[in-house]
């Protein structure tokens, strides 16, 4: 079951009667019933006024509502759009926005340098906001749209024409909930919600998604409509229905908010950016780029990073605009070749973050997406994937990673790039917390890959279901499915990772009994699993045994029900076997010569998803002082407050748990 939006997005959180220990920003800051939001009550809010100080050295600035672009850039004397003053930066400046909107498709090629980065952030205290959408949407909807009887039942059609725009992208702008791109008028207008084949089986019938927007392309004309969902167990929109009365923020398929090409040495501090149809943020052969504290409503994509190098996103958020009545049929990719079937609503977001290929006949083939650092992050509500991190050299760390209904994280590059780079990429995951995803680590592509990747420190709760399916006729239930650890796309063998020290908790069945941590190893990718604690809330796998490229030792397995007989018989006979004789010879100790089954007993335990769960290990846990020791250049920032043999699990009995999320680093409290 799929249940209300404040059930939805109740993210699990470590709690205890004193603290909440793992920090999230909250999705709700308003009631479900609060006036303030005509649309839907928001899912993510963006970040409010910071009051970062004013750097030293230059300043510019810019204001919307007074500024004029023939003044002089001045604080008495500010310019009006962006565009202008970027074009007058130079290294050291500091460009500062004064609170407003902007509408504007801003592009950077400045050059800073490494002592003297240029920086645009919002002026202390303010809040400003790019936006790559059609103001008259957000500032004048009572003007600009008109009722359209001759379309569906409450659809409404554009005032003006918007000529070779393809496709628009957008939102509720009081709430940013996403609206459906509709490709063809007979889905905005059905009033059928249910996947229902024709007789024929070349198509499914009309279906009806939720609220959006479908583009005329032979006209120009947008067409709107925004009639409540009626889906069984899921969170229905139920907001006003007239766009005359609602802002929308819509933006061409070709708005690109922010565009960082050529670049070097730019601080983006503190904004808003949003408004971006196929992308919001691209960045494309640039040096030396860091986000802090900026809010990146994504388009179909959040950002896209064609040969980033020294990429930082510290302390953003990065939300998609799937609806939470969006199902992921609705994103789904129907119109393979061979196939009659059309597709329905693709452009929402398709994944928070993108890292993009170099291709051999680009003119700018070089550098390749290189050492990023992304900490501090939220991430939410993706309509299909969330983040590709096939770049090379990746520090992903203290993030929020909730919500999408297909594949979370890619951990293998997307793109043939090993023809010009013949080492791996090291990808290092450490200290995040994972919810709701059909896949939440995810392999594809076309490469042969030779990435090493560590993961290790993480939380992974994965009992939430998600938004997999649409039901196929009236009345029948979609069967909650709450995602599965690992898997692919069929393609070339799996990196090789070292994951240990990590809580897993499943609350779907599990492919095998160690989530396929252990799958796909090889000689050029052998794969190690140590000191995880992996929980299985709803049936009992074989537990994985593991091979000469495959090692395994030092973890705990858990099932609540479990019968004492059964926990002891799990490694018991294997001991005295061949095959763990066996695995000595790969292995002195033999594997999982450590390892147990039995109740981790957690501080706060439920498999009820509405729950919040304490991760930490009470007194008393099998978990503590259970671990195997780890080779000492595996990276851990917990090794020396472990007292003791290795706790097993992401949380060391005894110190606080690590903070994610972008409140767990506010920039008023003495960061960066």
């Amino acid at each position: 079951m799929i249940t209300t939006a404040r059930k939805t997005n109740r993210i699990a959180c470590f709690l205890s009667a004193s603290t909440c220990l793992l920090v999230l920003s909250s999705p709700w800051s308003a009631s479900a019933e609060s006036p303030r939001y005509l649309s839907h009550p928001p899912l993510r809010l963006a970040a409010g006024p910071s009051n970062r100080p004013m750097r030293d050295g230059p300043a510019r600035f810019i204001d919307a509502g007074r500024g004029n672009d023939s003044n002089t850039g001045t604080e008495d004397s500010p310019w009006k759009t962006i565009q202008q003053g970027v074009n007058q930066l130079v290294a050291g400046d500091t460009l500062y926005l004064r609170g407003g909107t902007y509408y504007e498709n801003v592009y950077v090629a400045s050059i800073g340098d490494a002592g003297a980065p240029i920086t645009i952030r919002s002026y202390p205290g303010e809040v400003a906001i790019i936006d790559g959408g059609m103001r008259e949407f957000f500032e004048r909807p009572t003007e600009i749209w008109r009722s359209y009887p001759e379309g569906g039942n409450g659809e409404f059609i554009s005032t003006r024409k918007y000529l070779n725009i393809r496709h628009v992208v957008g939102s509720f702008g009081d709430s940013m909930v996403g609206l459906h791109s509709y490709f063809h008028a007979i889905d905005l207008r059905a009033k059928n919600e249910f996947v229902v084949q024709k007789p024929d089986k070349s198509d499914i019938e009309p279906l009806y998604c939720g609220p959006g927007i479908w583009y005329d392309a032979k006209t120009g004309y947008l067409h709107a409509r925004f009639a409540h969902t009626n889906l069984p167990d899921y969170d229905n929109y139920r907001g006003e229905t007239h766009p005359t009365k609602l802002p929308l923020v819509l933006a061409p398929l070709r708005s690109v908010p922010l565009r960082i090409a050529g670049a070097k040495h730019i601080n983006v501090q503190d904004l808003i950016i949003r408004g971006g149809g196929h992308d919001t943020v691209l960045l494309e052969q640039c040096t030396n780029i860091e986000f802090d504290n900026v809010t990146i409503w994504c388009g179909t994509f959040g950002v896209r990073a064609t040969g980033a190098q020294q990429l930082r996103l510290i302390r953003c958020g990065i939300f998609g605009n799937s609806p939470p009545w969006q199902t992921r049929y609705d994103a789904g990719f129907n119109t393979y070749p061979g196939r009659t079937t059309r597709d329905i609503s693709r452009l929402n977001t398709h994944a928070w973050l993108l890292a993009d290929a170099n291709q051999e006949y680009d003119v700018f083939c070089f550098p390749f997406n290189d050492d990023w650092e992304i900490a501090y992050c939220d991430f939410g509500d993706a309509g299909a994937d969330g983040l590709y991190l096939g770049g090379v050299n990746v520090r992903f760390h203290h993030n929020l990673v909730d919500n999408t209904t297909d594949d979370g994280i890619y951990l293998s590059p997307m793109y043939p790039r090993h023809f010009y780079l013949r080492s791996g990429a090291k990808i290092y995951l450490y200290q995040n917390y994972f919810s709701r995803a059909l896949t939440m680590l995810a392999y594809g592509g076309t490469d042969d890959t030779r990435d090493i990747i560590y993961f290790y420190r993480n939380i992974v709760d994965l009992r939430t279901p998600i938004r997999q399916g649409r039901p196929k006729e009236t009345g029948e239930p979609v069967k909650p499915y709450a995602g599965k650890l690992m898997g692919d796309h069929g393609g070339p063998p799996w990196p090789s990772m070292m994951s240990y020290h990590n809580t897993f908790v499943a609350g779907s069945p599990a492919y095998s009994a160690d989530m396929w941590l252990l799958r796909g190893a090889n000689k050029e990718r052998p794969r190690r699993m140590f000191n995880n604690i992996l929980v299985h809330g709803s049936k009992w796998l074989p537990l994985a045994a593991g091979n000469e490229f495959a090692h395994t030792d030092g973890n705990l397995y858990w099932m609540p029900g479990l019968e004492p007989e059964t926990q002891e018989r799990q490694f018991g006979d294997y001991r005295k076997s061949q095959a763990f004789s066996d695995s000595q010879k790969f292995y002195p100790a033999g594997f999982d010569s450590q390892s147990s089954v039995a109740d981790p007993k957690f501080m706060k335990w439920s498999l009820n998803w509405t729950e919040s769960n304490d991760y930490r290990l009470n007194q008393g846990s099998p978990a503590v002082d259970a671990g195997v020791a780890l080779p000492s250049d595996w990276p851990d920032p917990l090794r020396e407050k472990d007292a003791g043999k290795p706790d097993i699990g992401a949380l060391p009995s005894g110190i606080q748990p690590f903070a994610v999320g972008r409140i767990a680093a506010p920039v008023d409290a003495g960061n960066r």
